[in-house]
């Protein structure tokens, strides 16, 4: 099934997503121009099933169900999960910068996402468990990757962390975080 371009059903639907990506707005972190940290919940990670369907012309309820199976399969590895004694949850982090100066960009970020840390309420941190897809660890530094932090029950988190002499930082939690935790 092919969607045709309708503009009116284009403003209905850029107008139903507005709340969404307001909350979504809501637990980014700009970094560093060029650099965005962004939280992924499981209604970011429902709705990059909703578009990815939407981008191959179908929508959940036209879609076959082995291709709505398929799509949350491949976005299951960002979704918040509980395990015994905290909280699973993943951010994104996009690294985008001019043609000019992106490879170096790139080089010099090399070890930064590994180097970013939740500071916990309980004054600990949360390291990062790293996906950079099939790049290997000494390839090119990918431009969005996945970051893995495991939140230990009854802790919040206090801010982000990072001591990477390009991009050092500490940037305190938004209030949005706490759902980032539910």
């Amino acid at each position: 099934m092919l969607l045709a371009f309708d503009p009116a059903s284009e403003r209905a639907r850029f107008e139903s997503r507005q709340a969404f990506l307001a909350r979504q707005a809501s637990l980014r972190l700009e970094l560093a121009p060029g650099i965005t940290f962004q939280p992924e919940t499981a209604e970011s990670v429902e709705d990059q099933v909703i578009e990815t369907l939407w981008a191959e012309g179908m929508t959940l309820e036209t879609a076959p169900a082995e291709d709505v199976a398929e799509s949350r399969a491949s976005f299951a590895v960002l979704a918040p999960r509980r395990e015994p004694g905290g909280r699973s949850i993943v951010a994104t982090l996009f690294l985008g910068f001019p043609d000019a100066v992106r490879d170096a960009k790139l080089a010099a970020l090399h070890r930064f996402p590994d180097q970013l840390r939740l500071e916990l309420s309980d004054g600990f941190f949360a390291l990062p468990a790293v996906d950079r897809g099939a790049a290997g660890p000494d390839d090119r530094l990918p431009s969005v990757l996945a970051l893995r932090f495991f939140v230990p029950d009854g802790c919040t988190i206090a801010a982000l962390v990072s001591n990477h002499a390009e991009v050092s930082g500490r940037w305190p939690a938004p209030a949005s975080w706490t759902s980032w935790l539910s």
